[in-house]
């Protein structure tokens, strides 16, 4: 498939896509749509996109959305449970993912380790050091680039990054 994509003052975007997918037509409209949805994001241009049965065309029309500014550094993705941070794909562990993914939702917002024992992994009492050592190796893998999680002393932990990331849900 060819499709010429216009947007108003901006050069035309040619986009060619060849794909077999081996499904029904339910999960095949599921997967189109999660695709398109992938290449918004990666390339900035929001598509919309119309589907006709029997092997007929997708058309699709595009704009370039206007971002003010870069794309943050730290790019969380909840569905696939990813982390990327300028790009690249970091490792996470499960109670890691849980507690960034926590922090960054609630942003400016001090919690106190209890707190953040009992409402990120549904833990009551415990040793609150467990979550000092989850911020530490969290901290470990974003920084130098990014220091988004602050430690507020005798208090607990607070997420300021709210402007360097994107939870893409």
């Amino acid at each position: 498939m060819t499709q010429s994509v216009v947007v108003t003052g901006e050069p035309t975007v040619e986009l060619t896509l060849a794909l077999r997918v081996s499904t029904d037509s339910e999960h095949a409209a599921a997967i189109t749509a999660r695709l398109l949805e992938s290449f918004e994001d990666t390339v900035g241009v929001t598509l919309t996109a119309r589907t006709f049965h029997d092997d007929k065309v997708v058309e699709l029309a595009g704009r370039r959305r206007r971002l003010s500014g870069p794309a943050p550094p730290l790019r969380i993705e909840p569905e696939s449970r990813r982390v990327l941070l300028c790009g690249e794909v970091l490792e996470f562990t499960r109670l890691e993912f849980d507690l960034l993914l926590f922090l960054s939702r609630n942003p400016d917002r001090v919690f106190d380790r209890g707190t953040l024992m009992a409402r990120v992994w549904g833990l009551s009492g415990g040793n609150g050091r467990t979550v000092d050592v989850h911020v530490r190796k969290i901290r470990g893998k974003l920084e130098p680039v990014l220091a988004p999680i602050t430690t507020v002393r005798g208090v607990g932990y607070r997420f300021d990054g709210a402007g360097e990331v994107l939870i893409a849900d």
